[in-house]
């Protein structure tokens, strides 16, 4: 029997609460990854301000003169900066992929979560998820590359106009079919990885394809469960805000507040791509049962 959208979101939050152990690895490595961008940061304001009683002031009142001359003093050092916050990335990218192939091998076998269940079923897909990660890099890309083409037309189609409005609208919608090719791009990427995973099979371009035509027939089911996961995410991330807006600055203890609502926001998002990873390995076995079910059945 088919579930409803409700029963496959209830079902993925009892999967990923069952498994939450996983979490702090995660949590862990985001924490390690997050240290790493900013301890060369630190490092200069420490040599900048470390013995300075001007921090103190800093830390009330912003101080446009000091950033300028912060950055012209340690200009060649923030150069590099963006170097190493794209080694970081990349790193952090291929680590979270390996993490993808142990949380889909748990999930598609509930009764096999240990922790070396999940490392072995990381080693397992590792290479072919890879795949799937640049064959998705290079769809992204096009996608940005095809919206400044729409951007440049659009410029150009109302370079001569004086319709504000009709400029605002088509720019809106723009900006707002980049975010569906994003968000169906993802889908795709998911899917086939969950294909591989579910399925065992090595053949990547294959999954891929059979994952376009699963996300086409259950185009409904397969969206509405993305959308409303993504909606509970950025629910989280807006009550984050709203909060922290109520959480003074000084004195300094205030800080150590703010910091753990950021590690609970962490810790939600976590749990939110953990249930993004639950609800699509069962949609995808239970409509995919359904299938092979009602071929057998016919023949």
């Amino acid at each position: 029997m088919i579930l409803s959208i409700k029963e496959f979101i209830l079902h993925g939050v009892r999967i990923v609460f069952h498994n939450s152990k996983f979490v702090i690895l995660l949590w862990a490595i985001n924490a390690i990854s997050a240290v790493v961008l900013t301890v060369p940061i630190y490092q200069l304001l420490i040599d900048s301000l470390g013995q300075s009683l001007y921090s103190d002031k800093l830390a009330v009142d912003f101080d446009l003169m000091w950033f300028a001359q912060f950055q012209n003093i340690y200009k060649i050092h923030i150069e590099q900066i963006p170097l190493n916050i794209y080694f970081v990335v990349g790193i952090y990218t291929l680590i979270q992929t390996f993490f993808l192939g142990g949380l889909i091998s748990v999930f598609h076998q509930p009764q096999k979560n240990h922790m070396v269940d999940f490392f072995f079923g990381g080693v397992k897909y590792f290479y072919r998820f890879v795949k799937i990660l640049v064959a998705t890099l290079f769809l992204y890309v096009a996608a940005f590359i095809i919206n400044d083409f729409a951007g440049d037309l659009i410029g150009w189609t109302y370079s001569n106009s004086e319709s504000v409005m009709g400029d605002f609208v088509i720019r809106s919608l723009r900006y707002i079919l980049l975010i569906f090719f994003i968000g169906v791009i993802s889908i795709i990427a998911d899917y086939s990885k969950v294909s591989l995973g579910v399925k065992d099979s090595n053949t990547v371009f294959k999954e891929i394809y059979s994952a376009i035509l699963f996300i086409k027939k259950n185009f409904f089911k397969v969206f509405a469960i993305f959308l409303i996961i993504a909606i509970l995410g950025a629910l989280g991330a807006v009550f984050y805000n709203l909060l922290n807006r109520f959480i003074p600055r000084t004195p300094y203890y205030y800080l150590v507040i703010t910091f753990i609502l950021q590690q609970m926001l962490i810790i939600f998002r976590l749990y939110i791509r953990m249930l993004f990873c639950a609800t699509e390995v069962s949609l995808f076995k239970d409509l995919s049962a359904e299938v092979e079910t009602g071929n057998i059945i016919n023949n």
